[in-house]
This record gives C-alpha cells, sequence and structure tokens, in this order.
C-alpha cells in the first residue's frame, strides 16, 4: 500500500525566491513586468546574484525538462504538470496493491486532461470531494481537495462523495440505511451539515461516464475520459440526463453568437483603451461594465461610490426611485477617442463592420462562487457598453437566442449546472453546453425575465421588439397584495416605466416563478427542482429563512451579505438606522431603531434615513418607510403553489414534445 500526501506544486521559475532574500518587495508586492525587469537588473548588480541567479534558474529550468518530457512521465501529455500529478502514475507504476492519495481536483476538471483520467478511472474506487470550510487541513477554507483511492486496473467503477465538510460524513454514508431525505450542505439554521446518507455516496460506472461526457465535454469525447461534476445526491443524476437529454445546446449556434471576453483590465488601460475614472458615464457608450453592477436578472444591482478602491464600494440601487434614464457610475471610461474606441471594439463574425457593441448582449459574471448565493449572474445590457474581462459577454446574432438564453441564464436549474462543473470561470468553456430552451412555456418565460430587466429606457427597443399581446392575459401563480393583480393586464406595446417590476417581493416571485417554468420546460418534475434547491443552494436557503418584507413589497430586513444597507441594521446605529415608530396608540421620534426593536410590531410604519449617493448630483438624505406588518417567504412553498398554478392553467407538458 502507498498512502501520501504530495506537494500541490507547480513546478515552475520563480525569480522572486532568490531576489526575495534581498529585496522582499520582490515577494510582498505586486510589480508590474516592466518595472519588475528594471528591479531585477538592479538587484542582481547590487547584491552580486548573477551567479546564484542563474544557477537557480538552471535548476528549475532542468526540473521542468524532466518533469515534462513525455518519456519520463507519457500518462501527462498535453496538461500543465504539477508535481502532485507526478506522483500517481509512479504509485500506479511501483504498486500492485492499494495507493491512497490527497491531492487537489484539478485532473478531474482539466479540458486537456482527458487521456490522463482514462488512467485514473480505470484505477479510482473512491474519490471523497472535501471542502476545507472547518481549516481542516492548513489551506484556505475555500479550497476543495479530495481523497482518492487507487487499485488494480480494470474497467471504470468507483464511489464519489462530494461537498464533505467533516470526515464522519463519509463513514455515515457509506453505512447509511437510505431512510429519510438527503441532507443538504448546511443545516436548517444555517450550520454545516456533517450528516451522512446512503444518497450521498454515488457509484460511477460507464453508463454515468457517458452521462457526463455528453454534459460537460466536446462530441466525440471518449466516454472514461468524461470531466467528473460535483454531485451532492444520487437524486441530481436523473435532473442531468433532463438536462442531456435537450435536443440543441448553445455550441450547436456555431457562428451564430460570439463569446467574448472583451477589455482586459490591465492590458487595456495599458494600450490606452480604457483608463480608470469613476464617475457618471452620462451615456452608455462611456459605461464599461464591471461585475458588481448587475446581479441575477438585475442590470442595476449596484453602482461604484465615488471613490471606489475595494471591491465593497458599491451602493445597492433602489429600483422604486431610478430615473428612466439611469446609469450607474462606472469605473472605467474609454480613454481613446470615439473613431479609435469603435475601431478597437470587436465585430461580430456574421455581418461585416458591425460591432458588438451595436447590439443588446448577454453578460454573466466570469469569476464564479461556487459556494455562494447564486453562481451563474447573467442579465441582458442595451447598446454601446463595454465590460472589462471579470464579465463575459454573448452577442446574438438572431434576438430569438438571446431572449431564451438569457431566460434560462437566470434559472435556479441552469445555476445548478454550473454549480456541478465546480468551474471557477464562466466563458464559453461551459456556456457553450447550456441547452437552449425551446417549448410551450417559451412567451411565459421570456415575458418574466423582460419584466425583470427592461428597468429603463435603454431597454424600449428590446421591449418593443419581444412585445407580444399575450403577455397582457398572463396572471401571478399565487395571489397576495404585494402582486398587483392588474399588473400584466397594464403592460403596454410601447415600453413605460411601469413595465418592469421595481418591488422587492414582486421581483422575486418573477424568478421563482422562471424556475419553475424552466423545470417544466426541462421535463424535470417538482421534487427534483425542490431537491435542487435545499442540497445544492444552501447560501440563499440561509438568506431567505431571515429576509422580511413590509406590506408594499420592500426588504426591511435580510441577513444576506449581498444586500449590506438594504433594509434595517439588525440593532440601531447611528449611520444606518430606523428613526422613530408610528403605531396606533404609539408614536416616538428621533429614537434609532433596529431590526430587533421592531421585528414583531404588528401595524404601523418605522422610517429609515440615510444619505443616498446612487444618483448624479452628490448625496442628498432619503427617508423610506416600512409598513407593517413583516413576513418571510418560503421558496419551497412558493414552488409548489407555482407549479399547481401552470399546471392546473396549461396542463402537464414534456418540453421536447412542445414547439410554439
Amino acid at each position: 500500500m502507498i498512502l501520501g500526501n504530495p506537494p500541490w506544486l507547480k513546478v515552475e521559475w520563480n525569480e522572486g525566491g532568490i531576489l526575495g532574500d534581498k529585496e522582499p518587495q520582490f515577494v510582498l508586492r505586486k510589480i508590474s513586468a516592466s518595472n519588475l525587469a528594471k528591479l531585477r537588473d538592479e538587484a542582481v548588480e547590487k547584491y552580486n546574484l548573477l551567479s546564484d541567479y542563474l544557477t537557480e534558474y538552471e535548476d528549475a529550468d532542468a526540473t521542468q525538462g524532466f518533469l515534462n518530457a513525455l518519456q519520463n512521465y507519457p500518462m501527462l501529455k498535453g496538461i500543465q504538470t504539477n508535481l502532485y500529478k507526478c506522483f500517481l502514475p509512479q504509485a500506479w507504476m511501483w504498486g500492485t496493491g492499494v495507493s491512497a492519495f490527497l491531492h487537489p481536483e484539478g485532473i478531474y476538471d482539466d479540458p486537456k486532461g482527458g487521456g490522463f483520467r482514462q488512467e485514473a478511472y480505470s484505477r479510482l474506487k473512491y474519490h471523497f470531494q472535501i471542502q476545507n470550510q472547518l481549516i481542516l487541513f492548513p489551506i484556505g477554507h475555500r479550497e476543495r481537495f479530495s481523497l482518492n483511492i487507487y487499485g488494480e486496473k480494470g474497467e471504470p467503477a468507483f464511489t464519489t462523495i462530494a461537498n464533505i465538510i467533516h470526515p464522519r460524513v463519509i463513514d455515515e454514508s457509506m453505512n447509511h440505511d437510505g431512510v429519510g431525505l438527503t441532507p443538504g450542505i448546511k443545516t436548517e439554521d444555517g450550520k454545516w451539515n456533517f450528516k451522512g446518507h446512503s444518497n450521498r455516496a454515488i457509484k460511477v460506472t460507464h453508463r454515468e461516464l457517458s452521462l457526463f461526457v455528453a454534459l460537460y465535454d466536446p462530441p466525440d469525447t471518449p466516454v472514461d475520459s468524461a470531466r467528473l461534476p460535483s454531485l451532492h445526491a444520487r437524486e441530481l443524476i436523473a435532473v442531468l440526463r433532463k438536462f442531456a437529454s435537450q435536443p440543441k445546446r448553445l455550441g450547436d449556434l456555431e457562428e451564430e453568437y460570439l463569446p467574448l471576453e472583451m477589455w482586459h483590465e490591465t492590458n487595456a488601460q495599458k494600450d490606452g483603451t480604457i483608463q480608470r475614472n469613476t464617475r457618471f458615464p452620462g451615456s452608455t457608450s462611456n459605461w464599461i461594465l464591471s461585475g458588481p453592477h448587475f446581479y441575477v436578472g438585475t442590470p442595476f444591482y449596484k453602482t461604484p461610490r465615488q471613490v471606489c478602491t475595494e471591491k465593497g464600494h458599491y451602493d445597492i440601487l433602489d429600483l422604486t426611485k431610478l430615473p428612466d434614464d439611469y446609469l450607474p457610475r462606472t469605473n472605467y471610461i474609454p480613454a481613446c477617442e470615439v473613431e479609435e474606441y469603435l475601431r478597437r471594439t470587436p465585430k461580430v463574425p456574421w455581418e461585416d463592420g458591425k460591432a458588438v457593441t451595436d447590439s443588446y448582449r448577454l453578460v454573466s459574471r466570469s469569476m464564479l462562487s461556487q459556494s455562494g448565493e447564486r453562481t451563474l449572474i447573467s442579465s441582458i445590457f442595451p447598446p454601446a457598453i463595454g465590460h472589462i474581462d471579470p464579465c463575459f459577454s454573448l452577442t446574438f446574432e438572431k434576438d430569438k437566442n438571446l431572449v431564451a438564453s438569457a431566460s434560462a441564464f437566470i434559472s435556479l436549474p441552469y445555476d445548478f449546472y454550473i454549480k456541478t462543473t465546480g468551474n471557477p470561470r464562466f466563458r464559453n468553456n461551459l456556456a457553450k453546453y447550456l441547452p437552449l430552451i425551446e417549448g410551450f412555456f417559451n412567451s411565459l418565460i421570456s415575458n418574466r425575465m423582460m419584466i425583470l430587466t427592461c428597468l429603463s429606457i435603454h431597454y424600449s427597443e428590446l421591449w418593443e421588439k419581444h412585445w407580444n399581446q399575450e403577455f397582457t392575459s398572463f396572471f401571478w401563480s399565487k395571489s397576495d397584495t404585494r402582486l398587483p393583480s392588474k399588473f400584466f393586464s397594464h403592460l403596454t406595446p410601447q415600453w413605460n416605466r411601469n413595465c418592469a417590476l421595481r418591488t422587492d417581493y414582486t421581483r422575486r416571485q418573477a424568478l421563482v416563478e422562471i424556475d419553475v417554468l424552466v423545470a417544466m420546460t426541462l421535463g424535470l418534475t417538482l421534487k427534483e427542482l425542490k431537491t435542487i434547491y435545499r442540497v445544492q443552494f444552501p447560501v440563499m436557503r440561509q438568506y431567505e429563512s431571515d429576509t422580511w418584507y413590509d406590506t408594499n413589497g420592500r426588504i426591511v430586513f435580510t441577513n444576506s451579505k449581498g444586500l449590506v444597507g438594504v433594509g434595517l441594521p439588525r440593532k440601531a446605529n447611528q449611520r444606518d438606522a430606523a428613526y422613530g415608530i408610528n403605531t396606533p396608540g404609539r408614536s416616538e421620534r428621533g429614537i434609532p431603531l433596529g431590526w430587533e426593536d421592531i421585528k414583531d410590531v404588528s401595524q404601523g410604519t418605522v422610517t429609515k434615513t440615510f444619505m443616498d449617493d446612487t444618483q448624479p448630483g452628490g448625496p442628498k438624505e432619503r427617508t423610506v418607510t416600512y409598513l407593517a406588518p413583516f413576513d418571510r417567504c418560503d421558496r419551497e412553498k412558493d414552488y409548489e403553489t407555482a407549479w399547481a398554478f401552470f399546471e392546473k392553467r396549461f396542463g402537464k407538458h414534456e418540453s421536447h414534445e412542445l414547439h410554439e
């Protein structure tokens, strides 16, 4: 038997190792390439390091050459060498029994690692993916790694358990009797879940690998080199089979869409394309989009503050107060003349000379938070805007594909699919595998996407082009005074501000209904949708369990870290407090109040006064009024209600049999 924790180290030349002994700034500071070259020459001469420097370089170069040599490690052909990867084939070559290693997850999702996965799967017996949230291993708490047990070579047949928070999950899952619901990643009270269940232990054979290769790999990829998804429960295999059964994927459009990273944040500043200048842009052509600007189906989510030097220097926008022509502050603007900026702007392949900025585009955050509330974060943006590399855009030749893709991207089922990849970046590497949904519910889904997205006059052309008179005949799936019963009947072919949903409660309900309608279109069951939510979205469940709405549909309190500044603080403070309460028989003014002081109030109002700097013209004092009583939502119950409503109204449908 061979046991080991091989070094997780990429073998590469790092001059900071030797120069840092004399000049710590080489290690401690981020130094640009141009400045680094100058400082290197100065340090080498000053400390007489030339001989030692070259010796270190020769050692590193020789080591790289040896480890990358095909004759030494033929199984690692074509993939980036990391020392831990070199240990595995050595163990398989020397050992005739069992070998077990702790190592990163890289071998299971490397797009070029198919050949190595074939060798690994033929020997792999157990794969236990560990989330290091408890810092049981001395690396970052968000890091994933796995315990991998290999044996004799044969047909692929191994057991995998993902999202392990504590080692006890392994024993409990392997010995469980199968009774009860599969526990989620977190408990009902928001704590990490240490309970195991037999459904957590997923048996992977040639059949499962055939499913994975169809979902996550290019056509004609050998089955036994499929990338391995991160699945929390056995029930989710059935969900993935329904994704795999969809007849068309985004990648099938080939030349009909353009994936784009657009402006590289550093390089585009160096070459004079964009410049850092935090200000209100004045026009869409001066707005260069950053990730925090938008959220799921919400193009106007946050605006940078006047001084924006940290990722937290953004304020939440109140959609009820946005002017019709509103644009948020931008951190970047074009640095060159208009004609030159347009010349540098990428062009679409289907029309000569047409820039991507001539069209509405679907933009997503490219940096994925696999453990966050939501992972796939996307919205449609109007023509003329640019974006930096932490965003990823899709430009479509046909508007119908833009609308269909945007509608699906903001749904929970699609977010689930992206979570299963475990990938930290969203680009065409993942986007091309997402299904293009078509079917009976298309107009219902696109309607709800449009009333979420079209928040300003910049979306009037999109609204009017995709207007459908059928929109006026739609209804909410549940009755609630915060969901205006005549909202849909009052929609008009010409855009106006009342065509958009602006309160927190109505926007949440539209997203709930999109989740249900997309799930129905994919052929999922209600139970499967609820399972996805319960086991794969622990942070979202935690936030929903403690987000409270007032009678007007405004969030009065939330524990969501992404909504800092929305609603009342938990406890009163001078910076962001509620002042005064006015109820029958009780009127207090000038008393700072927090959520803990007023959550049980059954009637009356509470006001919050603060300085609002999200609009042009400088900070202004604003007062928000919350109307009691306050209550929470239950997403699973809302799924049940919406599912029953749409089934009763439209009947049961199979997505692959339906066409408009």
